[in-house]
C-alpha cells in the first residue's frame, strides 16, 4: 500500500513537470496577459513564480529550519529583477499584475531547482522518517506536521494553481499541458 509520503511525492512530481510544461511555449505577451483585463485576476507569470516561491520557502526554510531558500542562495530575485523577499501571498491584484518574468529560461533554471531540492527532501526523509513528522509552522495556517505542509501547501496549493494557469493558458490560446 502506498504511504502519504509517497502519494504527495508521486502528486508532487506530476505538479512540476505540468508547471514546467506550462512555460515551455506562451509568448511574453501571454506569460503576463490579464485574463478577461480582470481587475482580480492573476496572470500566468504570477501563478507560476507565486507558486514556485511558496514550495520553496516550505521545503527550503520552513521543513529544513531557516535553510536559506533557492531564491536567496542563487541570487535569482537579483538576476530576475523580483522581488527578493515577497512571495505573492496577499500582493494587491494591481501588484500581482505588473509582475514581470523577462527571463524565462533563467526562471525556469530556478523551478527546477526548486523541484529538484523538494526530491532531496523527499530522499533524505526515506532514512530518517522523522523529517516529515517534526512539526512545522506555516504562517499563515499555523503548527502542522512537515508532511501535511508539503500536502497542504504545496500539493493542494499547487494543484489550484495549476487548474488558474491552465484556464489562463486556454484564454490566451495555449493548449492545456496537463491533459486532464
Amino acid at each position: 500500500m502506498m504511504t502519504a509520503a509517497e502519494f504527495i511525492r508521486g502528486g508532487l512530481a506530476r505538479l512540476h513537470q505540468n508547471l514546467d510544461g506550462c512555460l515551455a511555449d506562451p509568448t511574453p505577451e501571454q506569460l503576463h496577459a490579464v485574463p478577461a483585463g480582470h481587475p482580480r485576476a492573476n496572470t500566468m507569470a504570477f501563478g507560476l513564480w507565486h507558486y514556485t516561491r511558496t514550495e520553496d520557502n516550505v521545503v527550503q526554510f520552513v521543513i529544513q529550519e531557516r535553510r536559506p531558500t533557492v531564491w536567496m542562495e542563487g541570487g535569482y530575485a537579483r538576476r530576475l529583477g523580483l522581488p527578493p523577499v515577497l512571495q505573492g501571498t496577499g500582493m494587491a491584484a494591481a501588484d500581482a499584475q505588473a509582475l514581470r518574468i523577462e527571463n524565462a529560461p533563467l526562471f525556469r533554471d530556478y523551478m527546477r531547482e526548486v523541484w529538484a531540492r523538494t526530491e532531496d527532501l523527499f530522499d533524505r526523509a526515506g532514512s530518517n522518517p522523522g523529517l516529515l513528522e517534526k512539526m512545522v509552522t506555516v504562517k499563515p495556517l499555523g503548527e502542522m506536521p512537515a508532511l501535511s505542509a508539503l500536502g497542504q501547501v504545496c500539493l493542494a496549493h499547487g494543484m489550484g494553481h495549476l487548474g488558474e494557469i491552465e484556464l489562463i493558458r486556454t484564454l490566451v490560446g495555449l493548449k492545456p499541458v496537463a491533459g486532464i
